[in-house]
C-alpha cells in the first residue's frame, strides 16, 4: 500500500496543509490543498477507507486464531435422575446359604420373611453449580489457519488497492474541474476581450462613416461583430459559471470556489518514457490488487488442498464445583480428528481453488501487457500536448500582428471591417487554442501520474512549470 492510502488512514477528515484563504467572492484553493480536501470529502474514497479499514480490522482479528484462548464455564441448576442398583446376583448369591439356616430356626406364627427384589430403583433431585476455567490450543491443522490469515490479508490488500484507486479516480476527477474553471476563466477573459476589440472597431467604424471614408455596410459589420462577440462573450461566461458550480459541489463547498493554481506547461518532459512504465508497474492501484487477489487464490488452493488433514488440539479443564462440600476437578489431554468422509466434495473445491488462481495469474498477464501499453499512450498524449503548446507561440505572434495591421489598413480605409472581424477571431481562436492545449497537457499528466500511482505530485509539478496560463491576463 502507497504512502497516499495511509496518509489518508492517518487523517480522513483533516487537511493536512494550510487551510484555504478567504476572499470576499469566495474561498481561494491551490491544487494541494484542493486535492486533499477531496480525499476527506469525497463518498467514494470515504467508503472505499472504510471498507479499508474493516478489511484491515478483519484480518488483524485472525492474528491469534492458531494460539490458545481462555474461557470461564459455569452453571447452575437442578438435576433430576433415577438410580437403578441391579440386585438380582445378591439374591442368588443368598438364596443357597440362608435356606439351610431358616431350616434351623424354630417355626415362628405370623413372620413372613420379605422377597429380595432382582432391581432397586430411586429417584433423587439436587442442585448444582459448577464454575470453572476451559482452554482448547490448535497444535497442528495443517495449514489451515495460516491459509485463512493469508485469505484476510489479501482481501484487506485489495480493499487497500480500491482505496487507491478511488483516490486516484477522485484526483483525476478534480485535475479536470479545477483546471476546467481554469480554461473556462481564461477562455471568458478572451472572449471579454474580443468584445473590447470589437467595440473599439465599431467606434472606428462610425467615425470613418461620419467622414464618409467607408460605406454604411461597413459600419453594419461592425454592428454585426459586436454582437457576435458578445454573444461569444455570455456563452463563455455561461461555461464559466457551470464549471464553477460543478467544482464547489465536487469539494462541498458552500461559497465560490476560486482555484489559485493556473494552468501550467513544462518545457521539457518531467519524465522518461521507461520511468513512467516502471513506475506503473511497481505502483498502479490495478496492479496492487492483482497482488491481493493472486494472496487470496494462493491461500484458497492451500486451505482447500489440507481439508483432510488431522487436526490435533490441546484441551485443558479446571472446575471448581461450589456447593456443601468444595472440591476441584481438572482435565488436561490432546485431542485428534481425523475427517474420513465429508458431506462437501473437497476434490471439487480445490479444483475450483485451482481455476480462480489460474483466473487470477491470467489477469496478471494481460495487466502486465496493458499497463505499460497505457502508460505510454498517455506519455505521448502529455508530450503532445506539450508540443501543441510551444508551436503555439508562433501562431499567436502572427495572429496579433494580423490583427494589428488590418487595424491600420481599416483606419487607412485601405482595408474592410470583415478583415478586422476575421483577424480578431482569428487571434481569440488561436490564444483558446493555446489555453486548451495546456489543459490537455495537465490532464494527460494527470491520468499519467494517476496511472504511475502518484497523482499527488501534480501539486509539485504545478510549482515546477516553465510557463503558466494566467486567466485573468491575456
Amino acid at each position: 500500500m502507497n504512502l497516499g492510502v495511509c496518509v489518508f488512514i492517518a487523517g480522513t477528515a483533516v487537511l493536512l496543509a494550510g487551510a484555504p484563504v478567504a476572499a470576499q467572492d469566495g474561498v481561494v484553493l491551490d491544487y494541494g490543498q484542493a486535492l486533499r480536501q477531496v480525499a476527506a470529502r469525497a463518498g467514494a474514497v470515504q467508503g472505499a477507507a472504510l471498507d479499508y479499514q474493516a478489511k484491515r480490522l478483519q484480518a488483524e482479528a485472525l492474528h491469534r486464531i492458531d494460539g490458545p484462548d481462555l474461557r470461564l464455564n459455569g452453571f447452575a441448576g437442578r438435576i433430576s435422575t433415577t438410580l437403578s442398583i441391579d440386585t438380582s446376583r445378591i439374591t442368588q448369591a443368598l438364596e443357597p446359604g440362608l435356606a439351610p439356616v431358616l431350616e434351623l430356626l424354630p417355626p415362628l406364627p405370623g413372620l413372613v420373611l420379605p422377597e429380595i427384589p432382582d432391581a432397586v430403583e430411586a429417584n433423587r433431585v439436587f442442585n448444582v453449580r459448577t464454575l470453572g476455567l476451559g482452554s482448547v490450543w490448535p497444535l497442528y491443522t495443517g495449514g489451515r489457519l495460516q491459509a485463512l490469515k493469508d485469505v484476510a490479508a489479501g482481501r484487506a490488500d485489495e480493499a487497500g488497492a480500491a482505496l487507491q484507486t478511488a483516490q486516484d479516480e477522485a484526483a483525476l476527477q478534480l485535475a479536470q474541474r479545477y483546471f476546467g474553471v481554469q480554461l473556462a476563466r481564461k477562455a471568458s477573459r478572451l472572449r471579454a476581450s474580443a468584445v473590447a476589440v470589437a467595440r473599439e472597431h465599431r467606434q472606428m467604424a462610425r467615425k470613418l462613416e461620419r467622414t464618409g471614408l467607408i460605406a454604411k455596410v461597413e459600419r453594419l459589420k461592425a454592428d454585426v461583430a459586436v454582437d457576435n462577440a458578445e454573444r461569444e462573450a455570455a456563452k463563455a461566461a455561461s461555461d464559466l459559471e457551470v464549471a464553477d458550480l460543478a467544482l464547489r459541489r465536487m469539494l462541498a463547498e458552500d461559497r465560490a470556489v476560486r482555484p489559485a493554481t493556473p494552468l501550467f506547461v513544462h518545457e521539457r518532459a518531467v519524465g522518461s518514457l521507461a520511468s513512467f512504465v516502471d513506475a506503473t508497474l511497481a505502483s498502479n492501484a490495478a496492479w496492487k490488487q492483482i497482488d491481493g487477489k493472486r494472496r487470496q487464490a494462493a491461500a484458497s488452493v492451500k486451505l482447500q488442498g489440507r481439508a483432510f488433514s488431522p487436526t490435533v488440539v490441546g484441551v485443558a479443564n479446571y472446575n471448581l464445583n461450589r456447593g456443601a462440600a468444595a472440591r476441584a476437578n481438572w482435565l488436561v489431554g490432546v485431542a485428534l480428528s481425523v475427517p474420513l468422509i465429508d458431506r462437501i466434495d473437497r476434490n471439487k473445491l480445490g479444483a475450483a481453488a485451482r481455476l480462480e488462481q489460474q483466473r487470477v495469474e491470467v489477469a496478471a498477464e494481460q495487466a502486465g501487457r496493458d499497463l505499460p501499453t497505457l502508460a505510454e499512450s498517455q506519455w505521448r498524449a502529455m508530450e503532445d500536448a506539450r508540443q501543441h503548446y510551444l508551436a503555439m507561440a508562433s501562431a499567436i505572434a502572427l495572429a496579433q500582428e494580423t490583427l494589428r495591421l488590418a487595424q491600420v489598413a481599416f483606419r487607412n480605409a485601405q482595408g474592410t471591417t470583415a478583415d478586422v472581424d476575421d483577424a480578431s477571431l482569428n487571434l481569440t481562436k488561436t490564444e483558446i487554442e493555446q489555453a486548451q492545449a495546456a489543459y490537455d497537457y495537465v490532464l494527460a499528466l494527470a491520468r499519467l501520474l494517476g496511472t504511475a500511482g502518484s497523482p499527488e505530485r501534480l501539486a509539485e509539478l504545478a510549482r515546477s512549470a516553465t510557463y503558466v496560463v494566467e486567466p485573468d491576463k491575456e
